[in-house]
């Protein structure tokens, strides 16, 4: 499935690209933009803007609860069982909060540098994480 919806998307991105100055002098940027192209002002918007608006949840719940349980993990690491027992739910509040406080500053620009440190984090976990469990899978 995971392999479907990634043909789906690059298909939609190499759309967009082709579609990108379909109409002379006319940029379409955005996939709403598209859409209201293609279905007019109103009906583009309601087409579109559910699809989006649902697919950024979904992706910002999946993406709260891995790097919650990782922060759970890297605790759990760290502690070496000599602390208590934290649920995952706090973890996730935790990365929340952080996620809340970097969405109010002025642009990614300003965070770049914590950007390119969390995916290098991010990946090293992926692989250690991979290593650690492959007599699991």
């Amino acid at each position: 499935m995971l392999v479907i919806s990634w043909v789906i998307s690059l298909y939609t991105l190499w759309q967009m690209v082709q579609m990108h100055e379909i109409v002379p002098g006319k940029q379409f940027d955005q996939y709403h933009e598209l859409g209201q192209y293609a279905f007019g002002e109103k009906l583009g918007l309601y087409i579109v803007f559910p699809q989006q608006l649902t697919l950024a949840v979904r992706i910002n719940i999946v993406y709260l609860v891995i790097r919650g349980k990782s922060l759970q993990r890297i605790y759990e690491m760290v502690c070496n069982d000599n602390c208590r027992f934290i649920r995952l739910t706090y973890f996730i509040v935790i990365v929340a909060s952080v996620n809340f406080v970097l969405s109010h500053l002025p642009s990614f620009n300003s965070i770049s540098v914590l950007s390119l440190a969390a995916t290098v984090a991010s990946i090293r976990y992926s692989a250690k994480y991979i290593y650690t469990t492959r007599d699991e899978l």
